[in-house]
């Protein structure tokens, strides 16, 4: 479902028992809102329209077919929670879907790719067999009623317009999507399963093409298509035509039911399927294709209909436990097991043909209602874990042969240009100079990317676009790592065969000495702080250079040359997150150089050094001592990396516009090039604008009056523009998503939150609040920020224009980079001495996972004298939360406790989320297997290559 927006002007604040919590959407049938059910649970509430609100007669008959609804089996499908009126207007209850419709994926992202457009296939498929096993009908299938959640598809709304339809004294008018309607709606016939068919067919053209299958336009003209011309499969893969033009047939009887679907996606070879055919009762035989009634069965309202319009007594199940069951929608078969119905010959598409052409079908074992739960079970297991749909690749991470995506923001959630081609050179240019290419000593998260080209970490993000990037996967090591001791222990084990570039062994000893030299910040000064808080180190240990012979193994243990064990101070259940640190690529004793070691990094990984000018060129080329046998995650499709660094942007830009280089290593486009991008189609077509996992946020300090008040503080946030201050820091392509809260999308346990209005202020709650607050003419604060950070003074002034239209007035005190941190904006004490109320801040996580993101800027115990990154967040509550969500080894759980933290900043108002930031991204078109990473918030340069 769409991201909730804030309840509109009019909204209702609850409905029955049920508080809302957000604007979801609206459309012909009714109002859609996120709600929130007493005991907390986030539900999608649909208040149908007023029409049926004045005939008792309408709303009976609307909640008998609402009800049934309730018996669809919960296969692919959101579930109906429940069915009821409030002020005579009925609504539906049903589960919250976190995902977009499909109709706006395919339009943001466009086509599906075929492996995606597959599991699409089946997994609608099997939704539409578990609708029609309940005896519903749904009427109004469409892209738009297909949910793309986190765990695979999910079809919504079914039987709604058949209990509109129910509910209307007059039915002259069209109940549905003309676009996705069989003729028979057009031939004023009652519309039945086969209708479904038929609009599941149309939505997958439009996932395949973008399009509907009859074009578009005034509804007579579509009409017209419908009902006399052909179906445009242009662009549908050529395995699912047959399939598709069977389903669009204008007799409704030459149709496939929706289990022959789903039976010809799941069985293509044509081979005997183990398990009931979805949509069939075991032990029945369906009819030949030119028998009317069967295969399209009449909704449950009709007299006619073989399927009650509730389940028996003695059978709660919407499926019959046996052949001979009344509920059964489909006459019993004769006692033949594999009957054959030469007269009929099946359709193309038909699964399993007799010798003589005719449709037949195998004696089954399992029940109809395993089948569909075994097909649903298929999809979700391959659906990719990403906020898109259009498929992510393997597990690891090699590209997927055959079409994909391309043009706009392709690479965000499918792999763009798959290619197993080797050779050519990629060419890389930076405006930086780096700090280091010593993988223990640097903090450039561009340097990252690179690094892994020659070096190979104890683990990986696998190298994927969406969600499945985000997992930590053995790199060196076998797999992740092992815990124990309520993970204050973690154990590795290293892959068989490993070798640097001079051929000799890798083993666990070197890993140690590669993290303990990086505990040394007199000589390695440039890297992350991670181990010297995590290690159970010994008292006074000062890295091998200073204290060499030191007995390290309280923290590090390395039994023999495979196995390397880490002891840690505290519980850390995502200590896998941590290891992935180029920190951890191999350093052999003998061939440390201290601070040197950049200059000739002795390289594990595919790539070594070729040509390197400090801090200029550097030329990677193939490391022939390389073995794809012991690493399953890099492809090393290049010969060669040409990286040149310290040149001017602007001619990085002319560069990467002409071609001449591949990719830019800062990531992301500035103003200028980023206005050319969102004009040039040709531009824009290798472009994607990611949003990232940076956070731009205004710290509302509760040690200086009035922000001690909570009212006070709520009073900024319902005055402050939030589109104006978004757009201080880009706008066009460069404008970032409006944060409403601390955690971004991409990281661990992000929920939507909509406790505060995102748009240009609402000054009637402000002035309440200030009038909660004591202070109803309004009050003075100061508000401090970098001057040399792009958009941070512009930022501070918007603010304080859109505040004084309530009477807050806002003195601007700006500070250069080189100090803020230290000295003011993180800097407590001179906070309070300087009575600045506002601080504007960023933050950027090592790794998008929740105690990364969260622990620096809501933690209160990270305050300290100088350099706190948090300033404003000082709640017992939060800490508490913290506490529990640091030692919890469940995943799922342990999401939970990060939402709850941020929801509790937010609820106090001690943080004003500003964006989460984009990056537009360019790329040269001869890239192939090019994605990009939520974890660089780059293009992944890992499998890349070149046309």
């Amino acid at each position: 479902m769409p991201e909730p927006l804030p309840l509109r002007q009019g909204d209702p604040e609850r409905i029955g028992e049920h508080r809302l919590a957000g604007f979801l959407g609206e459309g012909g049938q009714g109002v859609v809102y996120l709600a929130l059910t007493p005991s907390g649970e986030r539900v999608a509430l649909k208040v149908l329209h007023a029409k049926l609100a004045d005939d008792p007669a309408a709303q009976r008959r609307f909640r008998r077919e609402a009800e049934a609804t309730r018996r669809v089996a919960q296969f692919c499908t959101a579930r109906v929670l429940e069915v009821d009126t409030v002020g005579a207007r009925p609504y539906i209850l049903s589960e919250y879907v976190d995902g977009e419709s499909l109709h706006q994926a395919v339009l943001r992202d466009g086509p599906r790719a075929e492996h995606a457009l597959l599991r699409l296939a089946v997994a609608t498929a099997t939704a539409l067999v578990a609708i029609h096993r309940a005896g519903i009908v749904h009427r109004d299938l469409k892209p738009s009623n297909v949910l793309l959640g986190p765990d695979g598809p999910r079809v919504i709304d079914f039987g709604i317009a058949r209990a509109l339809d129910a509910g209307q004294s007059v039915t002259s008018g069209v109940i549905g999507t003309p676009a996705y309607m069989a003729p028979e709606h057009f031939h004023g016939q009652d519309v039945g399963m086969a209708g479904d068919v038929f609009a599941w067919a149309g939505t997958m053209v439009f996932a395949a093409t973008g399009r509907s299958p009859f074009g578009s336009g005034d509804l007579p003209v579509v009409m017209h298509a419908i009902l006399s011309g052909t179906p445009d499969l242009s662009g549908v893969p050529e395995s699912l035509r047959p399939l598709l033009h069977a389903a669009f047939a204008k007799d409704p009887r030459e149709r496939p039911t929706s289990g022959e679907v789903l039976d010809a996606l799941l069985n293509p070879s044509g081979a005997p399927v183990p398990g009931p055919v979805p949509g069939s009762v075991p032990g029945s035989v369906p009819a030949p294709v030119s028998r009317p009634g069967v295969r399209d069965a009449p909704p449950p309202s009709s007299p006619s209909s073989p399927v009650p319009s509730s389940p028996p007594s003695s059978s709660p199940s919407p499926f019959p436990s046996s052949p001979s069951s009344p509920s059964s929608p489909v006459p019993s078969s004769p006692p033949s097991s594999s009957p054959s119905f030469p007269s009929s010959p099946a359709p193309s598409w038909a699964p399993v043909t007799s010798p003589t052409g005719g449709l037949r079908r195998h004696r089954r074992v399992l029940t109809a209602g395993a089948a569909v739960v075994t097909a649903c079970a298929l999809v979700v297991a391959l659906w990719p874990r990403t906020t898109g749909g259009s498929g992510s690749g393997p597990p690891s991470g090699q590209a997927v042969a055959g079409a994909a995506r391309t043009g706009p923001d392709a690479a965000l959630t499918s792999v763009v240009s798959p290619s197993a081609k080797r050779g050519g050179t990629i060419r890389m240019a930076a405006s930086f100079t780096p700090d280091s290419l010593d993988p223990g000593n640097s903090y450039y998260v561009s340097l990252w990317n690179v690094m892994r080209l020659y070096g190979r970490s104890l683990t990986m993000y696998r190298p994927a676009p969406g969600r499945v990037g985000r997992e930590p996967v053995g790199d060196l090591a076998e797999g992740p790592g092992v815990p124990a001791d309520d993970s204050r222990t973690w154990t590795y084990r290293l892959r068989e065969g490993l070798r640097y570039e001079d051929g000799t062994p890798i083993v666990s000893a070197d890993v140690k000495h590669a993290v303990l030299r990086t505990l040394d910040r007199d000589v390695l000064d440039e890297g992350p702080y991670h181990f010297r808080s995590l290690l159970d180190l010994p008292e006074g240990y000062r890295g091998p250079y200073r204290s060499p012979g030191a007995d390290t193994s309280s923290a590090i243990e390395t039994p023999d040359d495979r196995t390397i064990v880490f002891h840690l101070l505290r519980p850390y259940p995502t200590f896998d997150h941590v290891v992935q640190s180029p920190q951890t690529m191999p350093v052999p004793p003998s061939r440390d150089t201290r601070e040197k070691y950049g200059s000739r990094v002795l390289s594990s990984g595919p790539y070594r050094f070729g040509t390197l000018r400090e801090g200029r060129r550097l030329v990677l080329v193939r490391n022939p001592r390389w073995s794809a046998a012991t690493d399953p995650h890099r492809r090393a499709l290049p010969d060669r990396y040409e990286i040149d660094f310290d040149l001017d942007q602007d001619t990085i830009d002319s560069r990467l516009v002409s071609e001449d280089v591949d990719l830019d290593l800062a990531a992301r486009a500035e103003v200028g090039l980023a206005d050319r991008i969102a004009t040039r189609p040709d531009l824009r077509a290798r472009s994607d604008v990611a949003t990232v996992n940076q956070l731009r946020f205004i710290a509302l300090n509760p040690e200086v009056p009035p922000f001690d008040n909570v009212s006070c503080r709520r009073a900024v946030f319902a005055a402050a523009d939030r589109v104006s201050l978004r757009d201080a820091f880009g706008t066009g392509l460069r404008s970032g998503r409006i944060a409403t809260g601390l955690l971004a999308p991409g990281v661990s346990g992000y929920r939507p939150l909509n406790l505060y209005q995102t748009g240009g202020g609402d000054l009637e709650s402000a002035r309440a609040h200030l009038a909660a607050c004591g202070r109803p003419g309004g009050f003075t604060a100061r508000i401090t920020y970098r001057t040399d950070r792009a958009g941070e003074p512009e930022a501070a002034d918007r603010l304080r224009r859109s505040l004084e239209r309530v009477g807050i007035r806002l003195t601007l005190r700006g500070f250069p980079d080189e100090d803020y941190l230290d000295d003011h904006g993180g800097n407590p004490a001179e906070l309070r001495r300087e009575a600045i109320g506002l601080v504007v801040k960023r933050w950027n996580p090592d790794w998008p996972e929740g105690r990364d993101y969260l622990s620096y800027i809501a933690d209160s115990r990270e305050i300290d004298d100088g350099g706190s990154f948090n300033v404003s967040v000082r709640l017992p509550e939060v800490d508490r939360l913290l506490d529990r969500a640091y030692v919890e080894t469940d995943a799922a759980r342990r999401e939970e406790l990060w939402s709850q933290v941020d929801r509790a900043v937010m609820e106090q108002a001690v943080v004003l989320p500003v964006q989460w930031e984009t990056h537009v991204l360019l790329r040269s078109g001869r890239l192939t297997n090019v994605h990009v990473s939520d974890i660089f918030q780059d293009y992944d340069y890992l499998n890349m290559g070149v046309s």
